[in-house]
């Protein structure tokens, strides 16, 4: 890790130094914070439309990116290449907060350990399940073309975050670097890495990933051109849990001292491995007119409408493997591996070695008119049509031979959306499969969002809604592996979803409601396989985010109420909560200080349960996990160009008898100290 440290400094360092122009500051100096959470307020001030951005809390549609004087970055809709706004990641405010697992909800469920599968206890925080669903595990780390920032920058940026924790024999590490610079006003060409080494504070847990991501784009007034690929894997050494909860709970009545990592698990030399290789282009020819402007030499370009092509290749892969195969004899004399005890199935005999391929080509072809290009034109109009073709490969017959599995789906659909005002916005996507595997599924979204006054401070007010009717996926219809083995035939899942969102700036109070009702809900049961039920669900989620600020004394809170109709498909914890209580205040004026605690809470329930032989949580009813808090506390500075934490994790055991269990049987990690920090590299 140190030597990859080096490398890639020098790397930064010197593409900064060949590209050198003249210096701009990008990321905001500490001596300009202002009173708001954090210091991207200062880059989202030189855009009106950033902070119409601020003001909506949704994003936008920019069509104009020249409006940005230094540095702008977005986002990408994968399907048709749109651009939306997005604020670069270079917080401030909580930095510490988003190197951790915990900090991507409210309440957070993983195996305890930096780089490990990952669920969002909060159910409306989940999204869809992918057809290669073993790769949703790992959603926090997970790469993807929509979640990229792609950029345009005056002077090359470079950025390099590194965090550390635990000694030699439990360390965890993460190494994150990015590099991006223009060589000229229309191409921008970015490099991203991310490297987890996490060795794990209990037996055989360690993690360990390899990320890297390659990004360009062309803009110009007819050509919008953005290139992506990414090459990831992940190894992830299963232990599956501990096998007593003592050890944490009460390690008084254990009668010898012990450490972490000598506490008994239920098995060893096993491990997960996914690989994903993806690729994707779009490109956009832009068609419009010149109009006069006031300088009688130039003209602006007007954009009436768009064609529009993109392409999408992704190939994954992932094995279970153990060689945990010590020989154990049944009562029935049967001569087992030590593994296999664990499993009620064995459909071959050999070491478990189970692997599925999948691959994905995607083509959509779309045509666009622009929004405003008259100032008759009040919505913006996107048809499409879009061709994929699957693959999959798994195991056939018992121990021996693969079976392969084609798909072709072809799909039409249309985007109306009105982006310009701050009155009123809104956006309507539809799509229906009309020919191969998914006919019949279609999914129609909308959301709208409005601005007005509550005895004189504005408001803003948002809404969501959609119908999904939806395929079951492939994986969930037929799997082969050693332990496990289905041949399903489930029904359409039908999904009604309705929402709202209030917001008031001035207050600092989000009021948020949702109610969702499901039917032909497919989940993983108790018997850790695919089930579905057919009757008809109901979650409903209430949620409030409320700051305080007092001079440099700052609490910040956030509470979601969850219930579900039927806990044994969809349970939820009835309440989750975060609060964050700090201090932020300027030394000398050029040094930001950030100290405080955190914490991390939600009530007992019937937590998902992990199996890592298919990879995936299910539904248990043995334990329940909760009424625990996750508490940390932590320091944040801010000097210039780096940014440093200091935190001590998992600090609840100093005041209360200890129980941190995130899922069943997977302990968090024990109390234990990490620092981290982060450099921009700005010419």
């Amino acid at each position: 890790m140190k030597e990859k440290l080096l490398i890639l400094c020098l790397l930064s360092f010197f593409a900064t130094i060949v590209v050198a122009q003249q210096p701009h500051i990008i990321v905001p100096d500490s001596s300009l914070i202002t009173t708001d959470r954090d210091s991207l307020n200062i880059i989202m001030e030189q855009s009106k439309r950033e902070q119409e951005l601020k003001n909506t809390m949704t994003p936008v549609v920019n069509d104009s990116i020249k409006i940005y004087p230094r540095f702008t970055n977005w986002r990408i809709n994968e399907r048709t290449g749109e651009r939306y706004t997005a604020t670069p990641d270079t917080l401030l405010y909580n930095y510490q907060h988003t190197t951790l697992v915990d900090g991507k909800s409210v309440a957070m469920g993983y195996l305890g350990n930096l780089g490990s599968p990952a669920i969002s206890k909060l159910f409306f925080d989940r999204g869809e399940k992918s057809h290669f669903f073993f790769y949703d595990a790992y959603y926090p780390y997970n790469q993807d073309v929509e979640t990229q920032l792609f950029f345009n920058t005056r002077v090359p940026y470079s950025r390099i975050n590194y965090q550390r924790a635990g000694g030699d024999i439990d360390k965890e590490e993460r190494l994150q670097t990015r590099l991006t610079m223009n060589f000229n006003r229309h191409l921008n060409v970015g490099f991203d890495l991310d490297f987890i080494n996490a060795k794990g504070f209990y037996a055989s847990q360690a993690a360990k990933q390899n990320n890297f991501s390659a990004y360009a784009n062309y803009l110009s007034d007819r050509v919008e051109v953005h290139a992506y690929g990414s090459q990831t894997s992940a190894t992830n050494f299963e232990n599956g849990g501990i096998t007593d909860s003592t050890f944490i709970t009460n390690p008084e009545l254990i009668e010898q001292n012990f450490s972490s990592r000598d506490i008994p698990t239920r098995f060893t030399d096993t491990w997960n491995r996914m690989k994903t290789n993806q690729y994707y282009l779009s490109a956009r020819y832009n068609l419009g007119y010149n109009e006069p402007t006031l300088d009688p030499e130039e003209k602006e370009f007007v954009p009436v409408a768009s064609i529009i092509l993109t392409s999408r290749f992704k190939q994954q892969y992932r094995r279970f493997l153990s060689y945990d195969t010590a020989s154990v004899t049944l009562p029935d004399q049967t001569n087992v591996q030590a593994i296999d005890t664990l499993y009620k199935n064995r459909y071959y005999n050999s070491a478990v070695d189970d692997s599925t391929r999948f691959s994905t080509l995607k083509n959509t072809l779309a045509l666009s008119m622009r929004e405003g290009f008259r100032d008759w034109v009040k919505f913006g109009l996107t048809v499409f049509i879009e061709h994929e073709s699957r693959n999959f490969n798994l195991l056939d017959t018992i121990g021996n031979g693969r079976y392969e599995h084609k798909e072709q789906a072809t799909t039409i659909g249309g985007i109306l959306s009105k982006q310009q005002g701050k009155h009123l916005r809104f956006s309507a996507d539809a799509d229906l499969g009309v020919l191969g595997e998914n006919i019949g599924e279609f999914r129609i979204n909308g959301n709208v969002e409005t601005m007005f006054n509550i005895a004189g401070r504005q408001a803003n007010l948002s809404g969501q809604a959609y119908i999904k009717n939806l395929k079951p996926k492939f994986l969930e219809q037929q799997y082969h592996s050693k332990y496990f083995w289905w041949n399903n035939n489930f029904s359409d899942t039908r999904r009604v979803y309705v929402g709202g969102k209030l917001s008031i700036p001035t207050t600092k109070t989000t009021l948020s409601v949702g109610v969702e009702n499901i039917q032909n809900f497919i989940y993983f049961d108790a018997n850790k396989q695919p089930f579905q039920d057919g009757d008809n669900i109901q979650v409903v989620s209430a949620r409030i985010d409320q700051d305080f600020r007092a001079g440099i004394f700052n609490w910040n809170n956030s509470v979601v109420y969850q219930t579900s109709s039927n806990e044994e498909a969809i349970p939820v914890p009835m309440l989750s909560a975060y609060s964050n209580m700090f201090i932020k205040t300027q030394i000398a004026k050029v040094l930001t200080l950030q100290l405080g605690v955190d914490a991390h809470f939600h009530t007992k329930y019937y937590a998902p349960g992990y199996e890592p032989a298919v990879l995936q949580f299910y539904n248990q009813r043995d334990k329940e996990i909760g009424n625990y808090p996750i508490m940390t506390g932590y320091a944040n500075m801010h000097l210039k160009q780096i940014r440093i934490f200091a935190m001590m994790y998992n600090i609840a055991d100093f005041v209360m008898k200890p129980n941190y269990f995130s899922l069943p049987n997977y302990p968090l990690n024990p109390t234990l100290f990490k620092l981290g920090v982060s450099v921009n590299l700005n010419n």
